[in-house]
């Protein structure tokens, strides 16, 4: 039987990504996607939920030249295991999203802008 660990989420900036480097050399972007819901609260409210990610090297550089707060971001990746010790000794297992690929979809205004696909690895070859 074949394993499948993927996700895909598209949604909006909540605030224009920042690029840093670390001492290895990488470098790093962390997000906040707001992703709206299908459906209403019972008072009619819409629902939108707010997911973390950080994207890596070549895909931190392009989420940062292409894309601002309220730019709509499409993000295909997987799920990475990881466990944290905590001070009493205990340890928990959580995961991580790991993005592999960006594309932006939109600006905030203009929403007929072209998509730009930044697939790490096609940056690569």
């Amino acid at each position: 039987m074949s394993s499948i660990n993927k996700f895909c989420v598209m949604g909006r900036l909540v605030r224009d990504p920042e690029l840093k480097e670390l001492e290895n050399g990488n470098k790093v972007a962390n997000i906040t996607l707001a992703v709206d819901r299908d459906y209403k609260d019972k008072d009619g409210n819409k629902i939108t939920d707010f997911f973390n990610y950080a994207l890596w090297n070549k895909n931190a550089e392009r989420i940062c030249e292409f894309s601002k707060s309220g730019a709509i971001v499409h993000l295909e990746g997987s799920f990475r295991d990881k466990t944290i010790e905590l001070e009493e000794g205990k340890t928990i297992h959580t995961f991580e999203p790991v993005v592999d690929e960006y594309r932006h979809i939109a600006n905030a205004k203009n929403k007929d802008s072209e998509v730009v696909n930044n697939n790490e690895t096609e940056m690569i070859k």
